[in-house]
């Protein structure tokens, strides 16, 4: 079972940290433990600290999957990715268009410092098809 741990920085601040790779067999349950971590604390900003050096395709569809819920709470959400491998998938995927994407946790709290939210990733139809 993934548990990912979670700290807050400040009242309306938390940290919740992904320390192992994401897998496909693994993706509904690591969704839904970000997504609970996000509605317990009713934080407007939440910051996702990856420390794996190994993002899966699996981990960049949970963040954008996420991001989308974080975002229909009123929340930001900013990814750090303190590994070079990592920032560079999320760099190589085009994510970075959607998710806000920091090397360090003092950089992720700059950049969700009074920020607009930015655009909403596509999401794929029953059919595959992109919308």
């Amino acid at each position: 079972m993934l548990l990912f741990p979670c700290h807050r920085l400040t009242e309306d601040q938390i940290v919740i940290e992904i320390g192992d790779a994401i897998d496909f067999n693994k993706e509904d349950v690591a969704h839904g433990h970000l997504c609970g971590e996000i509605s317990r604390s009713a934080a407007r900003t939440v910051i996702i600290d990856v420390q794996t050096p190994l993002v899966t395709a699996t981990a960049v569809s949970v963040l954008l999957r996420t991001r989308r819920f974080a975002h229909s709470r009123g929340a930001v959400l900013c990814v750090v990715a303190r590994r070079s491998l990592a920032r560079r998938v999320f760099r190589a995927t085009g994510v970075c268009r959607y998710l806000r994407v920091a090397a360090t946790l003092p950089g992720a709290v700059r950049l969700t410092r009074g920020c607009r939210p930015l655009p909403q990733p596509p999401t794929r139809q029953g059919d595959g098809a992109l919308t």
